[in-house]
């Protein structure tokens, strides 16, 4: 089921507070004009330059059981609907976090949790968010993850209060290294500090769905908060 044509201020819509963008160039450093036609705040030399990456707390969030359903009140395409989610613990991974169990069919393994949309094929799914644990701290392994996308799409990187995990870097794929064109898939990749290295979470959607469903990857990532492992 396709949506309607991705508006060119995707990345806008999925900004959660107030965020500092820069676009990460081939050698890794950061340039201060983005060519997306997404809106972008200028950057000065001081913030486009990584600097190094300070987590801050996140609020804290009622408790839930491994497994419990509840209902909220989201948004997606300027209409209200109620998700129906469920919450889930994984201990090896690190994480706990609540999906929309009618929207997205879980897959889960001990080094992955992963959330296909129920309208994709589970084996080769388009619109799926996908929850990895690294060794490695949030600020290398974002410029390991930004190197690697950057050798096909233009790459920019922010930071984001989530609501579960607290601050965070993000990046962002949505245009093709070059061009001022969008791919037919994008990406958003969220790197969450944790005690014991990160937590990575990157939404993977279709062009023609992308709105719908990187708002719902919003909601989901901000449920997500890190367990010690």
């Amino acid at each position: 089921m396709r949506s309607t044509i991705l508006t060119l201020t995707l990345c806008a819509a999925l900004a959660l507070g107030g965020c500092a963008n820069a676009r990460v160039t081939d050698s890794g450093s950061a340039a201060a004009e983005p060519t997306s036609k997404a809106e972008v705040p200028a950057q000065t030399e001081s913030t486009a330059q990584a600097a190094p990456f300070e987590h801050s707390e996140a609020t804290p969030r009622p408790t839930r059981q491994n497994g419990e359903r509840f209902e909220e009140q989201i948004t997606v395409l300027g209409m209200e609907e109620t998700a129906h989610y469920e919450h889930l613990v994984n201990d090896t991974l690190g994480v706990e976090m609540d999906y929309d169990y009618e929207a997205f069919v879980r897959q889960s393994a001990p080094d992955y949790e992963r959330f296909v949309s129920v309208w994709d094929e589970p084996d080769h799914p388009e619109n799926y968010l996908e929850v990895i644990s690294s060794p490695e701290d949030a600020e290398t392994a974002a410029a390991s993850l930004a190197a690697e996308l950057s050798e096909t799409y233009e790459v920019y990187r922010d930071t984001c209060e989530l609501d579960g995990a607290g601050s965070s870097i993000r990046l962002v794929a949505d245009v093709i290294k070059g061009t001022n064109r969008m791919p037919d898939h994008l990406q958003t990749v969220y790197v969450i500090p944790a005690p014991d290295g990160c937590r990575i979470a990157a939404a993977h959607c279709f062009i023609t769905e992308a709105e719908g469903f990187f708002k719902r990857f919003t909601y989901l990532v901000n449920t997500l908060s890190v367990l010690a492992q």
